[in-house]
């Protein structure tokens, strides 16, 4: 079991985006996608901010493009840069940061992106993630679905 610190102390009302959601929201047969829908309804209807890092982006158009196509792609990148969410980049300070947690946390296998989004949440003081991996759980952080708003 990993002792759960890293999202202590964060308390903002904003979402940040993981890829796995992205994929279960655009993949219809997505055993996920009848929640991720769900979820990201509850999230626009709370009009909670959105935040999008880059290294997600990058990594959710790979797999949109390869799992269903060039079209779908393509309407992923519209719909990201459309200006209806924050788009986050990371500083070379995410970079660092998200080395030494893929570091301290080996038992959670944190992929780089992961990692990255985990600095830049605590950057930013994004407590919540909208995500179906469980090492943001296991980190302390707030995943979404399920959706509470308190």
């Amino acid at each position: 079991m990993v002792q759960a610190l890293i999202g202590k102390g964060l308390s903002s009302k904003a979402v940040l985006i993981d890829t796995s959601a992205f994929l279960a929201l655009a993949k219809s047969k997505d055993i996920h996608h009848l929640a991720a829908s769900g979820c990201l309804n509850l999230i626009a209807k709370h009009r909670l901010p959105i935040f999008i890092s880059i290294p997600t982006i990058y990594e959710s158009h790979r797999r949109i493009l390869f799992d269903l196509g060039q079209s779908s792609a393509e309407r992923f990148l519209d719909r990201v840069f459309d200006g209806s969410a924050n788009i986050a980049r990371t500083a070379i300070e995410d970079e660092q940061e998200a080395r030494k947690l893929i570091g301290k946390y080996t038992a959670l296998q944190l992929t780089l992106t992961d990692a990255a989004n985990m600095a830049l949440m605590i950057r930013l003081g994004i407590a919540a993630v909208f995500s179906f991996d469980r090492h943001f759980l296991q980190a302390g952080f707030i995943r979404i679905p399920p959706f509470h708003l308190s």
